[in-house]
């Protein structure tokens, strides 16, 4: 009788292992991708830096060190270059360091890049910076980065009657022959009360001028996510009055067609009649980041990090199909699920690279939650591994 139970549990056992082997593999199906260790930012640890990408280059413009500790240096990320992960054989990338940004230190502002007559620059602007004197000082100015001299020019400022604004976000487009730079929502102080904001305006760099881009239906929202597919802008996210999560419609905006605005599906739980939005419940956030990289051939859209309580979840957008799917959760250097918000993000689409890093735990206050690790998601590999740090 002894041997018999024993037996029992044996093959109990043994059954019990292999539902739970064949659960793991089901998730791991379902979150793929695989999280690489990319070449430490050499400097300050920061978040809240402003973004953009020239060529084989990421660049990272000011941020801050927590609270009240800005930054105005600038550097830039090569991703082609340095050694090589020993794992994959893919280049680990380099750091170095810029001229410094001329304006006020600042952090939450924007930046994009555009091409000019042949010449390619970066642009940095808006933004939050503060003193003794001004504790809210948000910015409207903004300034051109050139690559081949190394060099910073102020340009024409957003419009006297575009409100100066921080955690606002920017993309570039092309109309035609010319590449235009857009920034949008974010939120400003009226009467020092938060007022948040969804005007967008677009920059000619041929004239230097700033005018309104209308039509934009949407909510109005700061610390929101995009990303460009295919010379279309996807916008995302954010927060309002309502909370960190609260923003939850999906809008594109294509210059080229008539309508140049079309709401997309809700990143909510929004459709009872429908399965695709189920598993929305931690889709929503504010202040993540976007990213593009190439999946099977096609771009997709992803956004991570950002203030909500599932924040270290990693979404994929399908454009063609108007569908948010969850990919591998991003992670730290213990090999954990890393809740961060106000990380920078670089997408490289003709190499089919992107990478994200930095930033803040979500939520802390603390000096010492900021990081300076930068991470390549590679989106066909298997769930990460600790091995990948060896």
């Amino acid at each position: 009788m002894l041997f018999r139970m024993r037996t029992y549990k044996w093959i109990f056992s043994i059954f019990v292992l292999s539902v739970l082997i064949s659960c793991k593999g089901e998730s791991e199906e379902e979150l793929v991708g695989d999280w690489q260790k990319r070449a430490t930012f050499p400097e300050y640890q920061r978040a809240y830096a402003a973004t953009f990408v020239i060529g084989n280059e990421g660049y990272v413009v000011g941020g801050t060190l927590g609270t009240k500790a800005l930054l105005n240096d600038a550097y830039a990320f090569d991703h082609s270059g340095g050694g090589k992960d020993k794992r994959t054989g893919k280049s680990t990338g380099t750091w170095r360091q810029v001229k410094d940004f001329p304006g006020r230190a600042r952090q939450q502002a924007v930046g994009f890049s555009l091409n000019v007559s042949g010449k390619n620059y970066g642009f940095v602007g808006t933004g939050w910076a503060y003193d003794a004197e001004n504790e809210d000082d948000i910015r409207r100015d903004f300034w051109r980065y050139d690559p081949e001299n190394d060099s910073w020019e102020e340009v024409a400022p957003l419009p006297v009657n575009a409100k100066a604004r921080r955690a606002a976000i920017a993309f570039s487009l092309k109309v035609g022959n010319t590449e235009y730079g857009y920034v949008g929502c974010g939120f400003t102080i009226d009467d020092n009360r938060p007022s948040f904001l969804l005007d967008f305006w677009r920059y000619d760099p041929v004239n230097n001028v700033w005018t309104p881009e209308l039509g934009y239906g949407g909510n109005k929202r700061a610390g929101a996510s995009v990303f460009v597919i295919n010379n279309r802008a996807y916008i995302c996210a954010g927060e309002n009055t309502t909370g960190p999560s609260s923003v939850v419609d999906f809008w594109m905006f294509d210059p080229n067609s008539g309508e140049k605005w079309t709401n997309l599906r809700t990143m909510a739980n929004a459709n009872p009649d429908e399965d695709y939005d189920d598993d929305y419940g931690g889709l929503a956030r504010s202040f993540g980041v976007a990213y593009v990289v190439q999946v099977g051939g096609e771009l997709r859209g992803h956004i991570v990090g950002g203030r909500s309580s599932t924040n270290f979840q990693n979404w994929e957008y399908d454009h063609n199909e108007d569908l948010w799917t969850q990919r591998t959760k991003f992670i730290n250097n213990a090999g954990k699920t890393s809740s961060r918000e106000g990380m920078v993000s670089f997408s490289f689409p003709e190499t089919q690279r992107a990478y994200i890093g930095m930033g803040k735990s979500s939520g802390s206050t603390s000096t010492t939650s900021i990081y300076d690790d930068m991470w390549e998601f590679v989106p066909l590999e298997d769930d990460y591994t600790y091995d990948d740090f060896y």
